[in-house]
């Protein structure tokens, strides 16, 4: 795990110095060790996270030939296996990195070898026999890739803030991805809110030549694997059987390193069948350690006792990290800095301090991203026929992630300015929709869940998880995100998914064959008290940092605004969203409008952040 970033202007000399602003800007990502390549036009930058082949795993890695050169971030789970086949070939390696058999599989097929590949991984390839630089994004979208394009050429980096400097003015804010953001908590689709910057979609692969002509195309495509996958024609026996199989492949396959591999524990369903897993699994050098939060407070509901149960069953040392619901949110202008793109999830803040914490003791942990949407987890999938029909007749092609933006009701679309008004109403749909329309071919309930896949999972859990963990030199992997389990899971006929108003069938069916316990009802990941927060607010504090934010000045009508929040009595429950929302891009235009370049403290309180 590790941050890249790099510059290519064909024809046009530039300057390792220039861009060492870039390497700078990812030195989180890579506390171990930086490694640059120049060579006239071109420069590729690594910041690395050593976590297989710790002596001598540097990037840039070349190939034997020395015609190849690369760059790589994330972790290829069957380099194992591919190693052994390539050497039986004849093929002779340097390192032990699990990147390195990439190289020898790009020589032979430039355009097809990341098919061979088992894992998340961000990555570029120069070519020197004919100049060609190659980027290449993961089937899901686990590891962040974003492109610009420069006079004569194209940048690329890990997190958008590496791009940042070599931007001539950052004034350009696309309306459309804040739009977004404010209505859905995240904006999905290739348009970051940087005019400039786009991120390159899962499965995505980004070519440019000698000439600096850019070609995007995709090397992999869910749907279309989905619509060649065959339905599962199992019962549930033989259907727990096979996610048995996949889920033991897959976590010997994660469990791959020169370190220890901790977990994050929930005590929810996905986190369980991982800690189970794990205690089947031969053992690593001492007891398995897992990590999960809890909160100071009676009125905020608590994982942490699930999550001790849950350990105690699997003889799993359990981390607990208590937390103030309040003093929490302290944590959110470093987390927003962290995130750098917009992306408003609170569950970020307690997956940050699970990371600090894991941080002092282990460079990796599991997660359970992706289990809810390849198992159909979420209470969405399981509402009636009629239901789901009137979800798609009130938001048509977003597969029921929402029915509405949260500001579609009048009162805080009031605060808004009317061309901001009319624009966010419709426009956060349109990824939605992009997906829905990409899935034609699949059943409704698997367009549900390849909609999940494309938008949330790519754009807000695996960008949150990604961020918080990295910024603290924490690589997370996500076993249920292992692409044969993945084509395994969305195969289950509806069925095997949900019965009555009960999803992740087979998952639950086996925890409770392996480890005896009964998963019905337990909750998913880690639950903020972002309610409780936004109440307890100086709302006089708020309006004023609402309102002098320079960016919310071309959104806000700020008369509005001061109104409602003048109102007696607890804010309307309706209104918190949205106030929470807007907080979130007041701090994110500072740090990145306004006052680019500044890392904020690590712990500070919002408001008075905002207002100093």
């Amino acid at each position: 795990m590790c941050g890249i970033a790099g510059l290519y202007t064909p024809g046009r000399e530039v300057s390792l110095a220039a861009t060492l602003p870039m390497l700078d800007a990812l030195a989180h990502r890579g506390p171990d060790g930086q490694g640059q390549f120049l060579d006239q036009d071109l420069v590729l930058l690594h910041a690395r996270l050593s976590i297989i082949d710790l002596q001598q795993g540097q990037q840039p890695l070349y190939s034997q030939s020395g015609e190849q050169v690369l760059v790589a971030n994330g972790e290829i789970y069957n380099h194992v296996e591919l190693r052994a086949s390539l050497s039986a070939q004849g093929n002779r390696f340097s390192t032990h990195s699990d990147c390195e058999v990439i190289l020898p599989l790009a020589e032979r097929d430039p355009t097809g070898f990341a098919a061979q590949l088992k894992g998340m991984f961000a990555l570029a390839l120069f070519d020197k026999t004919d100049r060609s630089l190659t980027l290449v994004r993961d089937r899901f979208g686990i590891k962040p890739l974003y492109y610009m394009e420069v006079p004569g050429g194209i940048a690329f980096a890990s997190e958008t803030k590496a791009l940042l400097p070599l931007l001539p003015s950052i004034a350009g804010i696309e309306a459309s991805a804040v739009g977004r953001f404010l209505q859905i908590n995240f904006a999905s689709g290739e348009q970051t809110a940087f005019k400039s910057i786009r991120r390159l979609p899962p499965g995505g692969r980004l070519r440019i030549d000698a000439n600096g002509q850019i070609t995007l195309s995709q090397w992999w495509s869910l749907a279309d694997e989905l619509a060649r996958q065959p339905v599962f024609s199992g019962q549930l026996p033989e259907a727990v059987a096979c996610f048995d199989q996949l889920l033991n492949r897959a976590l010997t396959e994660h469990l791959r390193a020169d370190v220890p591999v901790g977990l994050f524990l929930s005590g929810g369903v996905d986190s369980s069948i991982l800690a189970t897993q794990l205690a089947r699994l031969p053992a690593q050098s001492g007891t398995p350690k897992a990590w999960s939060l809890g909160f100071d407070s009676q009125s905020v509901q608590d994982e942490a006792t699930a999550a001790a149960e849950m350990a105690k069953t699997c003889g799993i040392e359990l981390d607990v990290i208590r937390v103030n619901p309040i003093t929490l949110f302290d944590h959110l202008v470093y987390a927003i800095w962290a995130t750098d793109e917009l992306m408003g999830d609170f569950a970020a803040l307690p997956t940050l301090l699970l990371a600090e914490a894991a941080s002092v003791s282990h460079k990796v942990v599991l997660t359970g991203e992706g289990g809810d949407e390849v198992f159909a987890g979420y209470g969405r999938y399981r509402m009636p026929r009629l239901q789901r029909w009137l979800y798609a007749l009130r938001s048509p092609g977003t597969g029921g992630f929402r029915t509405r933006g949260r500001f579609d009701k009048a009162l805080p679309a009031a605060w808004l300015k009317s061309h901001w008004r009319r624009q966010m109403q419709q426009d956060w749909r349109q990824p939605f929709q992009q997906s829905w329309q990409e899935a034609a071919a699949l059943e409704d309930l698997q367009k549900q869940q390849y909609t999940d896949m494309q938008t949330w999972l790519a754009d807000d859990l695996l960008t949150k998880a990604d961020r918080m963990l990295m910024v603290q030199g924490v690589e997370g992997r996500v076993p249920f995100l292992d692409h044969e389990l993945v084509l395994f899971g969305l195969s289950l006929p509806a069925s095997l998914k949900i019965q009555g108003r009960i999803g992740k069938q087979v998952p639950r069916a086996w925890l409770q064959q392996q480890s005896g316990v009964n998963s019905m009802g337990r909750k998913r990941g880690f639950s903020v008290p972002v309610v409780d927060w936004v109440q307890s607010l100086d709302r006089t504090q708020l309006a004023l940092a609402l309102t002098q934010s320079a960016a919310l000045q071309e959104i806000l009508e700020p008369a509005a605004l001061r109104a409602s929040l003048k109102q007696p009595g607890p804010l309307d429950k309706s209104l918190v969203e949205p106030l929470a929302a807007l907080l979130q891009f007041a701090i994110w235009s500072k740090l990145f409008i306004e006052s680019p370049g500044q890392v904020p403290p690590r712990r500070v309180e919002p408001l008075s952040w905002l207002l100093s």
